[in-house]
């Protein structure tokens, strides 16, 4: 890891960080390589970021208020409209709270889902405790 202040551009490997935060944070692919284009030219507005990524306007609307809503960027000031990348650690910062909020859902889902199943299985048992643990005829 670099020491701090000594960061240098160095060249990025699009398809690499693309892949490594679709696997890790399911952040779609074509969301990544918006915020790449972004981050390494100005801002730009709907039309010029559907000409880079050589997508339709519509899809390419569509792709930005993804990003808006995931906190990938923001819509800058001024007329045209036009989207700026936010600082990486805060981009990377709001991925990964997305991600963990899914996470924590899906634990109190789960946690649900237990509950309901020991709610359902208690009286079977008790009833076998019951009966002396004779089976049913």
């Amino acid at each position: 890891m670099p020491v701090p202040g000594s960061l240098r551009r160095v060249p990025i490997d699009e398809g690499q960080i693309a892949e490594l935060l679709s696997r890790q944070f399911n952040l779609p692919t074509e969301e990544t390589r918006a915020y790449l284009k972004l981050l390494d030219t100005s801002d730009l507005t709907l039309e010029q970021l559907a000409k880079e990524l050589n997508l339709t306007q519509e899809g390419t609307g569509a792709l930005v208020t993804s990003m808006i809503e995931r906190g990938l960027i923001i819509v800058t000031t001024g007329t045209p409209k036009r989207f700026a990348p936010l600082h990486p650690r805060m981009t990377l910062t709001n991925i990964f709270k997305i991600y963990e909020q899914g996470l924590v859902q899906s634990l109190r889902d789960r946690r649900a889902t237990v509950d309901r199943v020991v709610n359902l299985l208690i009286p079977v048992y008790e009833e076998r405790k019951l009966n002396g643990g004779k089976t049913k005829d």
